[in-house]
């Protein structure tokens, strides 16, 4: 049973997000893809699987990853 998960992250200012990203979109998760579009004021993360788990699986890993990249843009910012 194939499937997908939709999160659109609504951000003033997404390309930051967006290029820590970009190169994790590459990585390879077993049974699942990612897409991940740059809007003017989002960032769309799509995610398809093949069945539920390897969703699941792959919405956990990118919430970590989206939040530690938001993390890592507000310490930059603290710092300039």
């Amino acid at each position: 049973m194939r499937g997908s998960a939709e999160v659109i992250l609504e951000m003033e200012d997404p390309r930051p997000i967006y290029e820590a990203l970009l190169p994790e979109t590459e990585d390879h998760l077993p049974k699942s893809r990612v897409c991940l579009v740059l809007g003017e004021k989002a960032l769309n993360l799509k995610i398809e699987g093949d069945d539920v788990g390897s969703i699941r699986a792959a919405l956990n890993t990118w919430i970590r990853l989206v939040k530690i990249a938001m993390e890592m843009v507000a310490i930059e910012m603290v710092s300039a």
